[in-house]
């Protein structure tokens, strides 16, 4: 396969015209070809070398420039010349007259590079997008017109932009005014009034535009204000037509055109319940495009009821109250707009009154003269401040996209700019004008294929005259043009959209494509037609191919014969009978249960797309079909979306949508992070990762049920925490994450407004009904995960059921069982200390609970004073750590945190704080302000509460290691220990006046510190020295065992896969026997070991004879014809025992 061997922009050099090449891009990032001029002839000279058999290359030139000429007819050009392959060249020259010309040289190489002997690592190059150039980018121009005002200079007799608008896309000209020769400046004239005989003799005067350099203080405005007053008359529904269709006349005008008549006409005495119908309503809702009457409507209150009333008024039909609700949108729509324009506002809204304005030629051509001909509303589009150098949000494809101001008017610059390229385009081909259209529709082209402006683009080109424009430039390219070529692109491209597919010109369009076509392959061709079939069949064609069983993978072409028929199902449904006729073609085609059917097609698509981000596929990743894969996605889930309030699904339904939703959530992400940002279907991806998040939030709300009766929420939840280990081919710590990041979605976030009411369904009936996923899927998670994790339960709990504190005694339940293994003596030391990592997660896990700056630190103590449980669970683990010697600096933060909040504990809980401050005490007797605590916990024990031999022997041990440093006592501490001896002395248990693991002399030594550093108490000092006992017989406390601190455990592959492996160990660690079979020979074989077929047999057998058998003669052979003998004849397995199992991993969890 040819590769690219050079990529040059060539100029001449010299008399000669050689060519000199430079690499492009460095200088000038805007430019990304350069060919001038538009046509010439290149002389190319080959190097020639022979590379065929050693024998012929003697007789060959060693030396020879091959000649060769091509002509260039400009665009985009391909020359192949065929060198054989006996024929290799290294150099290549260029000679012609020419400006500047971009060559890229394809081919093979012919020799195979040096042997590598040494390895050079080298960084991977990093590939950066190449910026849109400035000169098509209108979305950050501070005059987004530019483009199409260069564009229209094209033509030798250019017109003003805004009458080309008008021109294409309002005032359309009848068919006499193209061949008039004062044609395109053929102007009404607002004065003259000789053909004035009634009202719509003053309208179709006006049929032509007006001219833009009328004054604003003419008064030629008021005389065609006073021409129409003249024949206002009574209420009529012709008078109402006639000034509705003269208002939209003025919509794309001067501005004061519209204005004078407003000021005018009183609308009150035009439009009322007896005059208006849909065209009436239809043509004002095309006038409210314009900014000046939509704010005249929306300033006269009793207008504006009027026009509301209809909505839902009964004397009218369904579709006059449907253009009645659009025109009170589209009125409300441009405060809206304007105040997004100037400042952030209701954005969604804004995108929805723009999207509503662009889907109609009339309404556009009037919106975008609107912005063109108001210094107020075109001006913040000028603002150089406002232009942030990014693309536009895809804010058509997806309207809840959140923007700020910037980028909302960078949108905005983008569609005026588009639609004035668009405008231009049409005058072009309609003059026609070969070369201005051609560079038009390669702008075109560009912009469908960069992210933002792809949107907004092919929205435009649903507009009936532009696709029909297309189908006639493509017949009409025969010989090929670039014009047709590019008509061509853009009608594929436009093809992706399965919007656009259901517009009948663009079906014509595709139906009426025939060969030969230079860029649509026949293969393609035939998939446009299936799919303009499709829609032009409608409904029940959709429904057959929803419920049709194709092969998978799925290819590119049912891919996109789905997305049509998905598009077909969804525009049906919003017609307001038109969920029950797609009920009915399902029904037909014995489909019951349309959203679980499409349920299926989704875990499909959802399959589909996991192969191509799975660990076992090596290839690249095919972008097409993975922007398709995931385009398809989004339409099933939105269409899910629309239908899951009526049909309640089944259980099974529902975890398949989950499974389905998981996996896809998981790719979704691998897409965003190894594919480029700007690429489709990187896009593509991140729109159905929020369409995920807004399906999910639906079908788990507290009114969606399971046909069973049951919540949606409980089977969906259970389900996504049972996926997150159902890795599959994923990578699992990825996958894992990917699917808590859409728990933690799932999950709602309380809403510090309604904290006063009823509790959340989630609490109430979800949770309880999920804690054995919920545990299983809470061990798994990371340190900062499973804290994030507890802390959003506790909250939305806030008491109710109690979820934090069961999730905590589980968590303390589990580390007492790894304390308990880790007793046992013989653990191999990797096992070991994996098991010591899970007990340090765990102590961090309950710090980050404690500490005081944890939110959670109340919540801790309330929990303590109200669950017993959890007071003897967390007494257990302490316990436990303490008799193990356990140490680590979390369990002393844990210690310290737990000591300044022990006045609320538990008296047990207290005593063993207690006893951890003198252990933590022993390990470093120089850490400030450790025993601080100590004494007030001590004084108010219980006498019941304290174990007195635990007691002597930590506090002796302490007092030994204060011994060995006396230079770091501190009067704090010092005053402490005097406490200490005089509460002990107090006690009616004399055992606590006798120390244990100390000696005399330390006491002594201690004694005589403490004296020194509280010179009043020398008194008490001697009365305690002569009172305490030193009990001096030897104590063998055990070493600290030091647990890991770091929150990160590493361990080498061969350990890991040790530890995966089971071990022949049983639970107290002695070794398992391997089974084997017998030596032969044993002599005294036992007889329940011999295996006689059928084993009754073996109580008849004349040769059974005590504990051994023995056959003689043709014994075996008359056994094995007894009649009991036949019954039957199988063989027994050979057992030699049982042999228990015992896992490397009881009960433990990698963390």
């Amino acid at each position: 396969m040819p590769q690219l061997l050079q990529w040059c922009t060539l100029s001449p050099q010299g008399a000669s015209n050689l060519g000199a090449g430079a690499q492009p891009f460095k200088e000038l990032p805007d430019v990304v070809s350069e060919t001038e001029p538009e046509a010439f002839v290149l002389d190319i000279f080959f190097h020639v070398q022979y590379t065929g058999p050693t024998e012929q290359a003697a007789k060959r030139a060693a030396n020879a420039l091959v000649p060769t000429s091509i002509a260039f007819a400009g665009g985009q050009m391909d020359f192949t010349v065929d060198m054989g392959p006996e024929y290799a060249t290294r150099l290549m020259i260029v000679k012609g007259h020419y400006d500047v010309v971009s060559l890229a040289v394809y081919g093979q190489v012919a020799s195979e590079p040096a042997p590598v002997d040494s390895y050079e690592q080298k960084p991977l190059p990093v590939v950066q997008p190449l910026p849109l150039s400035k000169s098509i980018d209108p979305a950050n121009s501070p005059e987004p017109k530019q483009l199409a005002e260069k564009l229209l200079s094209i033509i030798s007799d250019p017109v003003s932009l805004p009458l080309v608008v008008r021109l294409m896309f309002c005032l359309k000209p009848a068919d006499d005014d193209w061949e008039d020769p004062d044609f395109p400046h053929l102007y009404s004239d607002l004065e003259d009034n000789e053909a004035d005989f009634d009202l719509e003799g003053v309208v179709s005067s006006m049929r032509r535009p007006i001219e833009d350099d009328i004054p604003a203080d003419s008064d030629a405005f008021s005389k065609l204000a006073d021409r129409v007053l003249d024949f206002i008359g009574p209420k009529s529904n012709d008078q109402a037509y006639h000034i509705a269709k003269l208002l939209n006349i003025s919509g794309p005008q001067h501005p004061e055109m519209a204005r004078t008549l407003l000021d005018k006409l009183d609308l009150l005495s035009i439009f009322d319940e007896s005059t208006v119908d849909e065209s009436i309503i239809l043509s004002l809702l095309h006038a409210c495009a314009n900014r000046d009457v939509a704010n005249h409507i929306a300033s006269n209150d009793k207008l504006f009821e009027f026009f509301a009333s209809l909505q839902t008024n009964s004397k009218f039909d369904q579709y006059t109250q449907a253009a009645a609700k659009r025109l009170i949108t589209r009125i409300e729509g441009w405060q809206l707009f304007e105040e997004c324009l100037v400042n952030k506002g209701d954005c969604a809204g804004a995108i929805k009154f723009l999207k509503d304005i662009t889907s109609e030629e009339n309404s556009v051509g009037i919106w975008v003269s609107c912005i063109l001909l108001n210094e107020d509303l075109y001006s913040p589009l000028a603002n150089r401040d406002d232009a942030t150098g990014a693309l536009p949000p895809p804010l058509f494809r997806n309207p809840s996209y959140t923007v700020n101001h910037g980028e909302f008017v960078t949108f905005v610059r983008a569609l005026v700019g588009i639609i004035c390229v668009l405008g231009v385009w049409a005058w072009a081909d309609s003059l026609p004008n070969d070369m201005c259209r051609e560079r038009t529709l390669g702008v075109i082209n560009v912009w469908q294929s960069i992210e933002g402006y792809d949107n907004i683009v092919n929205h435009l080109l649903r507009l009936r005259q532009l696709t029909r424009r297309l189908g006639w430039i493509v017949a009409d390219s025969d010989p090929p043009r670039k014009s047709g070529i590019f008509a061509e692109r853009i009608v594929s491209k436009l093809a992706d959209d399965p919007a656009a597919c259901l517009q009948e010109a663009f079906i014509d369009t595709t139906l009426n494509l025939k060969q030969p076509l230079s860029v649509i392959t026949e293969q393609d061709r035939l998939a446009l037609r299936k799919n303009a079939l499709v829609a032009e069949d409608g409904l029940a064609a959709a429904v057959e191919e929803l419920l049709y069983t194709s092969e998978r993978p799925f290819s590119l072409r049912r891919l996109r014969t789905l997305r049509v028929s998905i598009a077909i199902v969804q525009k049906e449904i919003e017609d307001e009978e038109g969920e029950w006729r797609v009920l009915n073609k399902f029904w037909e085609g014995d489909a019951h249960g349309i959203v679980g059917h499409l349920i299926d097609l989704l875990s499909d698509i959802s399959g589909d797309v996991s192969k191509h981000f799975a660990l076992s596929n090596v290839s690249r990743v095919d972008h097409v079909q993975v922007a398709l894969l995931f385009n398809t996605a989004n339409d099933l889930l939105r269409l899910i979306e629309v239908l899951s309030d009526g049909y309640p699904l089944t259980s099974m339904s529902l975890r398949t949508f989950a499974a389905a939703v998981a996996d896809l959530f998981v790719c979704c992400d691998s897409a965003d992070g190894s594919l480029a940002q700007t690429s489709a279907a990187c896009a593509a991806a991140q729109t159905a990762r929020q369409a995920c998040l807004d399906v999910t939030h639906v079908l788990t709300g507290p009114a969606a049920f399971t046909e069973a009766g049951g919540l949606n929420a409980q089977v969906v939840l259970r389900t996504v925490l049972a996926h997150a280990s159902s890795y599959g081919e994923h990578e699992p710590v990825h996958h894992f994450l990917q699917v808590y990041s859409l728990v933690d979605h799932i999950l709602p976030y309380p809403n510090d407004d309604d904290q006063e009411s009823e509790p959340s369904h989630w609490i109430t009936t979800v949770l309880p009904k999920s804690l054995g996923e919920l545990k299983t899927f809470f061990k798994l998670l990371d340190a900062d995960s499973r804290l994030h994790m507890f802390r959003r339960l506790v909250r939305m709990d806030s008491g109710v059921i109690g979820v934090g504190e069961w999730l905590l005694t589980e968590e303390l339940k589990g580390v007492m069982q790894v304390l308990q293994t880790l007793e046992r003596p013989q653990l191999p030391d990797d096992y070991r200390l994996v098991l010591q990592y899970q007990v340090s997660a765990s102590l961090n896990f309950v710090l980050d609970i404690v500490k005081p700056e944890s939110t959670l630190s109340n919540w801790y103590q309330d929990a303590l004073a109200s669950d017993q449980d959890l007071v003897h669970l967390q007494i257990g683990v302490l316990t436990m750590v303490l008799d193990g010697c356990y140490t680590s600096p979390s369990l002393t933060r844990l210690v310290s945190a737990l000591a300044d909040k022990a006045d609320g504990f538990d008296p047990d809980l207290r005593f063993i704080i207690l006893l951890h401050l003198l252990r933590v005490a022993q390990l470093d007797p120089t850490m400030p302000g450790i025993l601080n605590s100590f004494f007030p916990i001590l004084e108010n024990l219980p006498p019941e509460s304290i174990d007195s031999e635990r007691l002597r022997l930590q506090f002796g041990l302490t007092l030994s290691s204060l011994a060995q440093d006396t230079t770091s006592i501190q009067p704090e501490t010092a005053g402490i220990l005097l406490q200490t001896f005089e509460w002990a002395l107090k006690q009616g248990d004399k055992r606590l006046s006798t120390l244990q693991g100390l000696r005399a002399e330390e006491f002594n030594s201690l004694c005589g510190v403490i004296a020194n550093l509280n010179p009043e108490a020398s008194a008490a000092i001697e009365e305690i020295s002569s009172a305490i006992t030193i009990d001096e017989d030897e104590v063998f406390a055990p070493s600290p065992v030091g647990l890991p601190s770091e929150r990160q455990m590493q361990l080498s592959l061969g350990a890991i896969e040790g530890l995966l492996q089971p071990k022949d160990t049983k639970e107290d660690g002695s070794t398992i026997p391997r089974p084997s079979t017998p030596r032969a020979g044993n002599k005294t074989p036992d007889i329940l070991g011999t295996i006689i077929s059928p084993p009754t047999a073996l109580l008849r057998s004349p040769a059974a004879t005590g504990l051994t058998k023995t056959y003689a003669n043709n014994d075996f052979r008359q056994l094995r014809q007894a009649p009991s003998a036949r019954l039957n004849t199988s063989r027994l397995p050979s057992t030699h025992g049982t042999f228990p199992f015992v896992s490397p991993l009881p009960k433990t969890v990698l963390t």
